[in-house]
């Protein structure tokens, strides 16, 4: 009997707590205004698109896994001129509420991004193939699924993989910083 009451009493509970977690999909678009650290060079206006899957777990905490492609680089570097890198990127973005009736979010998280193509092969050797950013931000959400969010990422890989076998003081590394503007629509399924 107490095997039975224990077993209806866990039941009960874990119902309780995960009825409370909820997941909307969504989709994400904006612009990036992108450089590279330690090169004096002008930013490049581009674009970024991708999808999520919002996991709320409080009113206060969501947990969104993110896929997005993003154009990044800079408009002048060292001589040349609209240098492109293009990024297929994973991230995992906390978000926190702080405000209950408040649309106001804060973002902060990693992301994987990986190299997807590039236009800058005037070098001896390849630029890097991968990217791990640190992100950071803020957001209002909007009653109907609408979003606008600013971020700005910042990339601790340099392009030219020189941090990777600490070749390179870290002030002397060329670095992809992004700043993101843009919109998000979640789906009420």
């Amino acid at each position: 009997m107490k095997n039975l009451f224990l077993t209806l009493v866990l039941t009960i509970v874990s119902t309780m707590v995960f009825s409370q977690i909820t997941i909307k999909p969504g989709v994400r678009a904006g612009v990036n205004f992108a450089s590279i650290t330690n090169s004096n060079s002008n930013d490049k206006t581009d674009f970024y698109i991708g999808a999520f899957a919002k996991i709320k777990f409080a009113r206060f905490y969501a947990l969104q896994p993110e896929l997005n492609y993003t154009r990044q680089g800079t408009s002048k570097y060292f001589g040349y001129d609209d240098i492109e890198l293009q990024y297929l990127s994973l991230g995992v973005v906390n978000k926190f509420s702080p405000f209950k009736d408040l649309g106001l979010h804060l973002i902060i998280g990693p992301a994987f991004n990986i190299k997807t193509g590039e236009n800058f092969n005037n070098f001896s050797g390849e630029l890097e193939g991968f990217d791990i950013v640190f992100l950071g931000g803020i957001g209002y959400d909007l009653p109907f699924g609408l979003s606008i969010e600013g971020r700005y990422n910042i990339g601790l890989v340099d392009i030219f993989g020189n941090n990777i076998n600490n070749e390179e003081p870290l002030d002397e590394l060329f670095l992809n910083k992004v700043f993101q503007i843009g919109l998000s629509y979640q789906f009420d399924l």
